[in-house]
């Protein structure tokens, strides 16, 4: 479970609406007792559902019905609902529709994908920490409500060597001796080396690279490799990277790697949701 702080979504709220709803108020629709429904307008794969109803109850809103994360949902669905009163709805709308389109769309784009190579075989969509500063935890439960995983969720969670390294280190001819030092000191993490060619992942496989990660390989190079790699080292992971959508996914599934790293799931288009506040009956 990804857990938000009462702190991060009060942040969200204060930085669209910090003081009133000044048209509410003008309006002298301030108290009105009112409900708030989001409707779907396509079928969508939901996320982050759960904080959009906590940004209602933060300004003092019922909720009335809530579908979780991770369902798969039909047009004209309704997903959430709250009652209060209108200008506390009306201060939280924009917010949490904001959030809910923009990572439902997420989410959908992730379950499309994820089913796209599922037909292929069990190979997991890693999802990177390419995305804008701020979002990481809003994302990375709508990858997860999608289907998907991370492939990295910060420089402290993982060893990924790069050429940006290498370049300070001696380059790749230092691999074998630098892969041995780090896995002394690091003795329970798993290092992952990326290389841009056969011979590259050849010696970072000789070095004792648990994983060898291809950069924007098209994926017909790639089977080629991953063939010879397997056969060779078949306790090597093969990991490819960059230049994945919908439109090639499954080409870079069948080609035999074991995990597809991309960051386009986070520009999917967002998903279209309608929202309607109306007056409770009798009131």
């Amino acid at each position: 479970m990804i857990f938000f702080t009462t702190q991060e979504i009060e942040q969200w709220i204060n930085e669209d609406a910090p003081l009133l709803d000044l048209t509410s108020r003008l309006l002298h629709i301030s108290s009105q007792p009112s409900r708030l429904t989001v409707v779907t307008r396509h079928p969508v794969r939901l996320a982050l559902t759960e904080e959009a109803g906590r940004i209602f109850e933060l300004l003092g809103c019922r909720i009335t019905k809530q579908i979780a994360s991770g369902e798969d949902v039909p047009a004209k669905t309704v997903i959430l609902a709250a009652e209060g009163p209108a200008d506390a709805l009306h201060r939280g709308w924009k917010v949490a529709m904001n959030l809910l389109e923009y990572m439902c769309g997420v989410a959908t784009r992730t379950a499309e994908l994820v089913a796209k190579v599922r037909e292929c075989g069990n190979i997991p969509l890693l999802v990177t920490r390419k995305h804008p500063p701020g979002l990481k935890k809003p994302l990375l439960k709508a990858v997860l409500a999608g289907g998907a995983y991370p492939h990295r969720l910060g420089l402290y969670e993982t060893v990924l060597v790069f050429d940006n390294h290498l370049r300070l280190v001696g380059g790749r001819e230092a691999l074998p001796a630098l892969l041995a030092e780090m896995r002394a000191a690091g003795c329970e993490q798993k290092i992952t080396v990326e290389c841009d060619d056969l011979a590259q992942a050849v010696q970072a496989a000789e070095a004792g690279a648990d994983s060898v990660q291809f950069d924007k390989a098209p994926p017909e190079q790639l089977a080629a490799w991953c063939s010879e790699l397997k056969a060779r080292f078949p306790g090597t992971a093969l990991l490819s990277a960059g230049g994945v959508g919908p439109d090639n996914v499954q080409a870079y599934a069948r080609s035999g790697v074991d995990g597809i790293v991309l960051s386009s799931l986070y520009h999917a288009k967002p998903a279209d949701l309608g929202v309607t506040i109306e007056l409770l009956p009798g009131s």
